[in-house]
């Protein structure tokens, strides 16, 4: 619904636009980049479909663990809205700056243009907030049986957990990068093969580690950075089913009341903090991990 205005306008005025219409416009309101009128109508169908099939897939999961201390549910009802709302409006303005103009270069955006869309997507994201129900999270699974670790007692539980989903979404960017760069220039390509790397060198992978020091997680193939939680900063451990819808993808991810890095959909390790925020990781076995880490507390204590 947000791309209907600027799609409607791109079929209704075709015959008063340009065949090469102005898409990216500097902040002095001058295009700075074009594309033929059937790439703009295309795109905006592409946006059209894509974006509700994502923020749909976020937005319509079944029941799953409570990974924030917030109500995610609604927090991505506030960002879809809002990101229609400004995408919409963007959208929109740009398309109709290129109605009765002769050439793409005569078109025009002003800047204030982007500042009615902020203020759009300010709106539509309150709206989008108070209108997307709560969804009630699955009960959290009772944590493993704690496991008492004697004073002299050494332990060390560890499980490496992969992405699919990164793995191919690396290799697809290097690749892309590659080709980019042989067609186009090497400086074309050098971002796709820099992020395609940083992607599978460092979230493609993780390895999940309890110790008596608490929970240390490892990311990609060099192990670095590495995420800590202390001990003595655990208030309590469980384990859920945890999607990465919940996050809005795979990798490390951050939501409101939580963190987690999340590679794949499945078992996962819950840690709450001292602080009432919560730390996520899926990883296979995660009732012996929580396990580990209920005794950890009791016993340093």
């Amino acid at each position: 619904m947000a791309v209907l205005p600027a799609l409607v306008t791109a079929l209704v005025a075709a015959d008063r636009m340009p065949a090469e219409v102005g898409t990216r416009f500097g902040f002095d309101g001058t295009v700075v980049s074009s594309m033929p009128h059937a790439a703009l109508v295309t795109t905006i169908v592409v946006l059209g479909v894509v974006l509700p099939a994502v923020f749909g897939a976020i937005g319509g999961r079944s029941a799953a663990a409570r990974v924030s201390s917030y109500d995610t549910a609604r927090f991505f009802g506030l960002v879809s809205w809002a990101t229609a709302g400004v995408l919409g409006t963007v959208l929109y303005a740009a398309t109709a700056a290129n109605v009765d103009v002769a050439t793409a270069a005569d078109a025009h955006l002003p800047a204030d243009r982007l500042l009615i869309a902020v203020g759009v997507a300010v709106v539509a994201g309150t709206v989008g907030y108070l209108v997307t129900p709560s969804l009630p999270p699955a009960p959290d699974e009772a944590a493993g049986v704690p496991l008492v670790v004697g004073a002299t007692e050494r332990v060390s539980w560890s499980r490496r957990v992969e992405s699919r989903m990164s793995l191919a979404l690396g290799a697809v960017m290097v690749v892309a990068g590659l080709v980019t760069g042989w067609l186009a220039g090497w400086l074309a390509g050098a971002l796709l093969l820099v992020v395609g790397l940083a992607v599978l060198l460092f979230g493609s992978s993780a390895l999940v580690t309890v110790d008596r020091r608490g929970l240390v997680v490892a990311l990609g193939a060099v192990g670095r950075p590495r995420l800590r939680v202390p001990v003595e900063d655990i208030a309590s451990v469980t384990t859920g089913e945890v999607s990465p819808a919940q996050f809005g993808g795979w990798g490390y991810r951050l939501v409101p009341g939580g963190s987690g890095v999340v590679l794949r959909g499945g078992p996962a390790l819950i840690v709450t903090r001292r602080s009432g925020r919560r730390f996520t990781v899926t990883v296979d076995d995660a009732q012996t991990a929580a396990g580990l880490l209920a005794g950890l507390p009791h016993e340093a204590a």
